[in-house]
């Protein structure tokens, strides 16, 4: 696999608006960095006190940086598209959108 740079536009200084998991570059007590994901709880980040985080992006921002394609061993859309054409008739009128049938 090829190292890549890939530039993210971090957010520093600041906290999250909305709850959820963040992709985050994080600084521990020896001086040491890392990246990580964590969850921030709408108050605070969910970590240890010895972790300072030092800039986030949504985590939906972040993978908008990656085209990693997908597993070619993946054969469920075979199977999806297979199971659309025997379907056909029954979703008429909506062959525009997406939905799921449960």
């Amino acid at each position: 696999m090829k190292k890549m740079n890939v530039p993210v536009d971090w957010v520093e200084n600041s906290t999250p608006v909305q709850p959820g998991l963040y992709f985050v570059a994080s600084r521990y007590k020896t001086g040491f960095g890392s990246y990580d994901y964590l969850n921030w709880d709408g108050e605070k980040w969910l970590k240890a006190d010895s972790i300072k985080v030092v800039g986030w992006v949504s985590l939906g921002d972040f993978l908008g940086l990656i085209d990693a394609g997908w597993p070619t061993s993946d054969d469920s859309d075979k199977e999806l598209e297979e199971s659309s054409n025997k379907n056909k008739d029954k979703f008429k009128g909506d062959e525009g959108g997406f939905f799921e049938v449960e």
